[in-house]
This record gives structure tokens, C-alpha cells and sequence, in this order.
């Protein structure tokens, strides 16, 4: 009879057992979600003309609102609000010792604006075109393509002439066994991309700006030595 109670009272904490074992078991479902900053993918900068030196003094630049050639309802004050975006992104980079934004020459047309500098003893002038905005906000793809040109204010010469574009892509969210990966959108999307394009574009400017030259290249590499006469 003891034998049995005890046989029985084994069975039931095994069984308790297993019980609680199936109790604490994770659930394969329940997925940590890691998010990853969205970024703007892009190729390098178009360039079509630059300068064949640097200037003997870093120049000062005069930036006007750039035309949004777009049929958009709100194509002024888009342009006045990106290129304030590319004119913070030049001046924290100081790609001129001194950079003016005229936000208010939303309808400046290049003469004019060349005439303004010169007024204002500003060196160059800077005008561009921004050629295409898709906004998707933080649920969508968002892309921003511009170009501009740098005018020598006295001359009316063009320095530069340059054209960039990128698109940030929300993307899709990529599973795994224990967690998944989705991407984080900025909470704006363009003036990211248009900031992003600015930083490229505003590199080739700035070393030309300060005189910054690449290091020559390397020479060839010397012939080898002839072989020695038979029989030496």
C-alpha cells in the first residue's frame, strides 16, 4: 500500500514537472524589432564645368533660392525652403568664408542676381534648378534631384556647374528568428536627402575654395635591370 502511494505521488510531481516546464517556454513570435537609419542612396556628383585653379583668396559667395521647375502649386516656397537647407549644410562646412542666403529673390533671374553681388562686393554667385522631388514622408520613398552653377559676380563667368540626386527608401522589413530589421525615416525626409546631396556636392567646391590639391601621382616604376652578358 505504501509502495503504491508512493508510486503515485511520484507520478503526479513528474507531471507537475513537465507542466511547468511548458509554461516558461519562450514564444518564438514575440520579435524584437531593431531599427536601422534610413540612408540616402546616391552615386557621386555630376560635374560638367570647374575651374582649371584655385583662387588666390578664398572666395565669398552670395546663394539665391533655387527655381523648382516642377508643376507644383508650392514650387517657391519648396525652392526657398531646400536651398536654406543646402545653405546651413555649405556654412556649418565652410565651403565659403562667407556665404548670404537672399531668401527673398524667390523670382531672381541670374542677371539679376549676378548685378546683386557685385552691388554687395560679394565674390560668386550661386543659382540652381531643383529638377524633381517625390516626398513619401516617414511611410514612403522620398527623392530630391537639383543641379546649380557658380558665377563669378564680376566676370559673369561660370565656375562651376554641378548636378546630384538621391532617394531615401523606407524598404522592407526583413525577418529573422529572433528579431527584425526595419528602417528608421528622419521625420523629414527631403531636407535629409537635399542636406546629404549638399555635403557631396560642396566637397570639390570647398577644396578648390582653400587651395586644398591632391598629391601628385606616383611615378612609374623604374625599369628593371638588364640582364647580365653570357658567360660573366
Amino acid at each position: 500500500m505504501r509502495l503504491a502511494t508512493q508510486s503515485g505521488l511520484l507520478a503526479a510531481l513528474v507531471a507537475a514537472l513537465v507542466l511547468v516546464g511548458c509554461a516558461v517556454q519562450p514564444k518564438m513570435s514575440d520579435k524584437t524589432a531593431v531599427y536601422v537609419d534610413a540612408w540616402t542612396k546616391r552615386n557621386n556628383p555630376e560635374v560638367y564645368v570647374e575651374p582649371m585653379k584655385a583662387p588666390p583668396v578664398p572666395v565669398s559667395a552670395l546663394i539665391v533660392p533655387f527655381q523648382v521647375t516642377q508643376d507644383i502649386p508650392y514650387a517657391q516656397d519648396l525652392g526657398e525652403q531646400l536651398t536654406r537647407v543646402v545653405w546651413q549644410t555649405w556654412t556649418r562646412d565652410r565651403v565659403f568664408p562667407k556665404l548670404l542666403y537672399e531668401a527673398n529673390l524667390k523670382t531672381a533671374s541670374t542677371p539679376q542676381a549676378v548685378a546683386l553681388a557685385r552691388k554687395m562686393g560679394i565674390d560668386v554667385v550661386v543659382v540652381g534648378k531643383i529638377t524633381y522631388v517625390m516626398s513619401g514622408g516617414t511611410r514612403g520613398d522620398t527623392g530630391v534631384s537639383f543641379t546649380f552653377d557658380v558665377i563669378d559676380a564680376r566676370s559673369g563667368e561660370r565656375l562651376w556647374s554641378m548636378a546630384h540626386s538621391g532617394m531615401m527608401e523606407t524598404g522592407l522589413t526583413e525577418d529573422y528568428i529572433i528579431f527584425s530589421k526595419k528602417n528608421r525615416m528622419p521625420p523629414e525626409p527631403v531636407s535629409a536627402v537635399t542636406a546629404t546631396l549638399a555635403m557631396d556636392m560642396g566637397g570639390p567646391i570647398t577644396n578648390w575654395n582653400y587651395g586644398y590639391k591632391a598629391p601628385p601621382p606616383a611615378g612609374p616604376n623604374p625599369a628593371p635591370p638588364a640582364p647580365a652578358p653570357a658567360g660573366s
